[in-house]
């Protein structure tokens, strides 16, 4: 391994093949939450092609030259600098603060290009900077042909100078105690909506609510109540083609953390919960879904869907509330697919299905997704 110091400057093909993959790996410890991107500028030095801005949102460029994994404060960029359009004449590296604190105070900062069994590495701590909330930890640009420089400095104003720098703007926050007004969309069957930028940032809700019971007539003409158990739950594909199950039978009930990044909150098996039941979605940690299949079945109880008034409302921070209700009814089928959830290009895309089937391995093969099944409870 070489190890480098800032400033250092070299050509990539002195210590690399410019026309293979090479891997950017970044890692920061300290107190503060640290986000890094990679940006792909023009001759100029301007993001003129925000596709070719990667970071947690947006992991990958149009034709996967450059390609993240991992998120936070430990990232991993693999870049083929010979695909790259020649647009693009420079990849930035970079790192920022999101929240409190400064570089100042963090324990360890470490950049390493590898390839092969080569290697170089700079390693960095608090003492290097001040009160930066963002810094350029290295470039890779084009001058003849590829090059190194480690630059290692920073912008006080953090994330929101670093774009300025580069030609783009930070988002501006809603005027304070004036929040966006929120509406409610109901889907109609086959409509697809997108949401906002804004779910990446928090947590999305998808909440399943109906009613607490049904009533009968009884053999001496009374009435008696019914309850009936819906069970909300997610198939669930991230990215890298591993597929989950999230739900109360056979007690798979997800993370919110780690994956799938989806959580199922717990089991209301009566309606009784004025809540209902929850999954839970982790928007920072959407870029590694590709898509969900969000359905509801009746657990115990008979197919009376048209007396449960089933109704699904995904909700996220900052956009519109979107109702899916259970507008149709099979008088035998337990099973509801209600609607799918997808990545397309870094966008959350939700279109209402509402299609029934008699069991999950029947709506497993309507849309492909594989699983292997067997008997399971709640129990």
């Amino acid at each position: 391994m070489v190890e480098i110091q800032r400033g250092f400057r070299c050509k990539i093909d002195d210590h690399f093949n410019s026309a293979s993959e090479i891997t950017v790996a970044i890692s920061v410890s300290g107190r503060s939450e640290y986000d890094s991107c990679c940006f792909g500028v023009d001759s100029a030095d301007i993001l003129s092609d925000d596709s070719y801005m990667v970071f947690f949102n947006q992991t990958a460029s149009p034709n996967r030259e450059i390609v993240l994994s991992g998120s936070g404060a430990n990232t991993s960029y693999s870049a083929n600098l010979s695909k790259l359009p020649g647009k693009i004449q420079k990849l930035v590296f970079t790192v920022s603060i999101d929240g409190d604190g400064v570089m100042s105070q963090i324990s360890q900062f470490r950049v390493k290009l590898s390839q092969g069994g080569k290697s170089i590495a700079l390693n960095l701590d608090g003492s290097n900077f001040q009160n930066e909330k963002a810094i350029i930890a290295i470039e890779l640009y084009k001058k003849d042909v590829w090059r190194l420089n480690a630059v290692a400095s920073g912008f006080n104003g953090g994330l929101s100078e670093l774009l300025k720098h580069y030609g783009g703007t930070e988002a501006a926050p809603p005027p304070p105690n004036k929040p966006a007004s929120q509406t409610k969309v109901e889907l109609r069957k086959g409509q697809k909506v997108n949401l906002s930028k804004s779910a990446v940032s928090g947590e999305i809700l998808i909440n399943l609510n109906w009613t607490q019971g049904m009533e009968k007539k009884g053999f001496f003409g009374g009435t008696k109540t019914q309850s009936i158990d819906l069970d909300l739950g997610a198939f669930v594909e991230l990215t890298d083609g591993t597929k989950h199950v999230v739900q109360a039978l056979g007690n798979s009930f997800g993370s919110l953390q780690s994956a799938p990044y989806v959580a199922l909150d717990g089991d209301d098996r009566s309606g009784s919960s004025s809540g209902g039941e929850n999954i839970r979605v982790n928007g920072r940690q959407f870029s590694n879904i590709r898509r969900m299949l969000v359905y509801t079945f009746i657990y115990e109880g008979a197919a009376n869907w048209s007396q449960a008034n089933g109704v699904v409302t995904v909700k996220y921070p900052g956009g519109d509330e979107l109702a899916v209700r259970l507008d149709e009814y099979s008088a035998s089928q337990k099973m509801c697919a209600i609607a799918e959830i997808a990545n397309v290009s870094g966008t959350i895309s939700v279109e209402k299905l509402i299609r029934f089937f008699n069991s999950h391995p029947e709506m497993d093969k309507a849309f492909g997704w594989g699983f292997k099944w067997v008997s399971g409870s709640k129990d």
